[in-house]
Order: C-alpha cells, then sequence, then structure tokens
C-alpha cells in the first residue's frame, strides 16, 4: 500500500479505524502465505514454533506475530502477548478474537528497570501515523504523533510465576538494552530460543554482555535457516533480527 494511500485512508477513517483495517488484512495475507519475501522472520515461526510451546511477544502491537504463535502453538499451548498502548491493545484483541486465538494471555505493560509509570510515543513520518515505531520517551526533544502513559514492570518479577518458556520475540524499538539484564533469572530457568530486533551496533554490544554469559549463541536468518554468527559478525548483521539459543 503506497504512502499516500495509507495517508488518505488514514485521515478518513481516523487512526484506530485504519489500524484495525489495515492490521486484519496483513493478518489475513500472511495466513494465506503471501508476503513470505517480505516478511521472513514471521514465516520463520512455522519452523520453529512447536503445539505447546509457551511465548512471550515483547512489543506485540497490532498483532502480527500473536496471532500466528497462537495458531502454531495450539490449544495447549500459551502466548503472553505484552503490550502496554490501550490503543494497540484494543486492536490486539480485536485481531485475536477476529483470528480465534484464544491462547493469548494479554500482558497490559510496558518491560524495564523498575515498576512505574513512563510516557510511550508513535511518530508521524510522512504524514503516514507508524504505529510500529512506538517507542519508550527518553528524550524531551522528540516528537510524536501521540503520546502515552502506561505502566512499567520488572520482567523477572512480572514472570516469576511461569512453569515454562520456550520462545521469546522481541521488538521494543531500542528499548531491548533495559529489559534484558532485568530478565536473566527468566532466561536462566528455561533457557528459551530468544528473537530479537536489535537495530544499533551499541545496543547489540549491551545485549550480547547480557545473553552471552548465560549460555546462549547468536544466529541469523539465511534461506530459512539458522547460521551461528560470531559476536564480531553478529555486529554488522543486516538481515533482520537476531536469534540466539542455548547450546
Amino acid at each position: 500500500m503506497s504512502r499516500l494511500v495509507r495517508k488518505l485512508l488514514a485521515s478518513v477513517l481516523g487512526t484506530e479505524k485504519y489500524l484495525e483495517i489495515v492490521s486484519a488484512s496483513y493478518i489475513r495475507m500472511v495466513n494465506a502465505g503471501m508476503m513470505a519475501r517480505k516478511y521472513p522472520e514471521l514465516f520463520f515461526l512455522d519452523k520453529i514454533i512447536k503445539p505447546e510451546y509457551h511465548c512471550i511477544d515483547l512489543g506485540a502491537n497490532v498483532g502480527y506475530y500473536s496471532t500466528r504463535l497462537s495458531k502454531l502453538t495450539q490449544k495447549n499451548g500459551k502466548v503472553y502477548a505484552v503490550e502496554p498502548v490501550t490503543l494497540f491493545r484494543n486492536l490486539l484483541a480485536k485481531n485475536l478474537k477476529k483470528f480465534d486465538c484464544k491462547n493469548v494471555e494479554l500482558i497490559a505493560y510496558a518491560l524495564g528497570s523498575e515498576n512505574k509509570a513512563i510516557k510511550m510515543g508513535t511518530p508521524e513520518i510522512a504524514g503516514v501515523f507508524r504505529h510500529g515505531l512506538t517507542k519508550v520517551i527518553d528524550s524531551s526533544s522528540e516528537n510524536f504523533a501521540q503520546t502515552y502513559e502506561v505502566e512499567m514492570r520488572v520482567p523477572d518479577e512480572l514472570f516469576q510465576n511461569l512453569t515454562r518458556l520456550d520462545y521469546v520475540k522481541c521488538d521494543v524499538e531500542g528499548y531491548e538494552v533495559h529489559i534484558f539484564p532485568f530478565f536473566t533469572k527468566t532466561l536462566s530457568r528455561f533457557r528459551p530460543l530468544i528473537q530479537m530486533e536489535i537495530s544499533t551496533t551499541d545496543n547489540r554490544k549491551q545485549i550480547f554482555d547480557v545473553l552471552l554469559p548465560l549460555g546462549y549463541k547468536i544466529f541469523g536468518l539465511f534461506d530459512n535457516s539458522l547460521t551461528e554468527l560470531t559476536a564480531a559478525k553478529a555486529l554488522h548483521y543486516d538481515n533482520g533480527d537476531l536469534y540466539f539459543k542455548c547450546g
């Protein structure tokens, strides 16, 4: 969909209705097997997620990953969809109902180093509301189309009662460095496969310093298969998300 069309639809329908229509359309296309070249990591879930897996979707947004994880884990699996922004969480709930995803639990918090209230914001780029770039506001000089008051929780405390965890997906627009140092107890207990978007070299170094001492190794996705990377090569990996697995 072109930028002009998206901008026009959003202005006519309003942000929430526009996102509801677009997100459901995207999920339908993915379910039909379309856009595999554009979203290889999303389709790679079919290979790595097994029935009965328990998964955490950090930065669930409107549900592209959560809906697919729900189908793959099936009725005996479990998905914890972490989405602190009410607007997106409401749309996520609608998509979960629309696509009959009954094994998903919504978690209405951001994750981080403290239990406290924080602000998040969504930018508008070239006139388009970029919901996928919503982030924690850490600078007063940043400009956002919409801002939100949300609650933050420490992940090791929030997930302390889990009995199983097989997979974690993280897409939090750079905030991962403030989450994973406070997630190590849970990761050490279950050693789940982790998929993470990490866009900057500095953030990658910080994440490697957290995960590698726990026994994790770094992998990249090439031709629908994971290939192990050295830390040096992983710093400059430009083929999408990085994967971390133990053993």
